[in-house]
């Protein structure tokens, strides 16, 4: 059979990613604790942080349940309440992000040290070889946009998984603070992207970067996981969801969102489910191409 080469995007595409249970096959943020531990066996161990948010989420959310069962019940649950939500969750992270730069858990690592802890991250079979497509894809923007706590982890993790990283793969991420002099951490982190407002943020101000570099606005794609990615997939051209979280599926069913391969109905939303990576381009590719995205393939 006669190959074709790579697709020429006549219109330009951004592909926005979140990491965690997304690409990866679990969630990471003990490995990246557990990469500054190891030098320092004498710290918390990050089980104490975990059980500490845990409260902290718990209270948020037996503050909030009858919120959101009231408008339920009343069929009043909207977009503008999901996000207060969300929004509201800000608290919880923040004060998570302060416990650790707190106790400083991460101090006294390098840059190279969090990318090697990277290392022994798996992702889901299929993700590297849809990451490089896309990179290789003329018109094609690629960027991570994760609320994990470190870029060098996330570079280290999808080079040892064999996406091409020099290619150009903008990571969107908190990061700790390093000491200028020695290069190592100071264990404090800036919470810059804890929220799901701070992503649909981030994908806005890509989204407006593309469109000034080619002059026309670009098909958005985004693929997540959690109720923190909802409004990305819902704010983006196209939206993937990765696995079952029954939390997205709850507000979907609330604000009358339907999943499936058909395009929507004019003013609805229809999000769609990645059943596995390998899948990704020919969704992308049918349901931008749908959206008004023009292809073509040379022989």
């Amino acid at each position: 059979m006669k190959q074709t080469a790579a697709t020429i995007i006549r219109r330009a595409l951004v592909l926005a990613l979140d990491f965690d249970q997304t690409l990866t096959t679990t969630d990471t943020l003990h490995l990246v604790a557990s990469t500054a531990r190891q030098k320092h066996p004498e710290r918390l161990n990050f089980q104490w942080f975990a059980d500490k948010y845990m409260e902290d989420f718990n209270v948020f959310k037996t503050k909030w349940e009858p919120v959101i069962t009231k408008h339920a019940n009343e069929q009043t649950v909207t977009a503008a309440l999901l996000n207060q939500y969300l929004e509201a969750q800000r608290a919880v992270e923040e004060a998570s992000l302060a416990r650790i730069s707190k106790y400083a858990i991460l101090a006294g690592t390098s840059r190279q040290e969090f990318a090697d802890g990277g290392r022994s991250v798996k992702l889901q079979p299929g993700a590297a070889t849809v990451i490089n497509y896309f990179l290789c894809t003329p018109g094609c923007h690629v960027c991570i946009v994760s609320v994990n706590w470190s870029e060098d982890f996330i570079r280290g993790a999808l080079e040892a998984n064999g996406v091409q990283v020099s290619k150009g793969l903008p990571i969107y991420c908190n990061n700790p603070e390093f000491d200028r002099t020695t290069g190592l951490s100071t264990g404090i982190i800036h919470p810059r992207l804890v929220a799901a407002s701070d992503k649909t943020n981030i994908i806005a101000k890509v989204r407006m970067e593309t469109a000034q570099q080619h002059k026309a606005e670009p098909i958005v794609v985004y693929i997540g996981d959690s109720l923190t990615d909802l409004p990305a997939l819902l704010m983006a051209d196209v939206g993937l969801l990765v696995g079952q979280s029954s939390s997205v599926s709850k507000w979907c069913e609330l604000l009358d969102i339907g999943f499936g391969t058909p395009l929507p109905v004019k003013g609805n939303k229809v999000l769609h489910h990645l059943p596995h990576w390998s899948k990704a381009p020919h969704i992308i590719d049918q349901l931008a191409s749908n959206s008004k995205l023009k292809t073509i393939h040379t022989p």
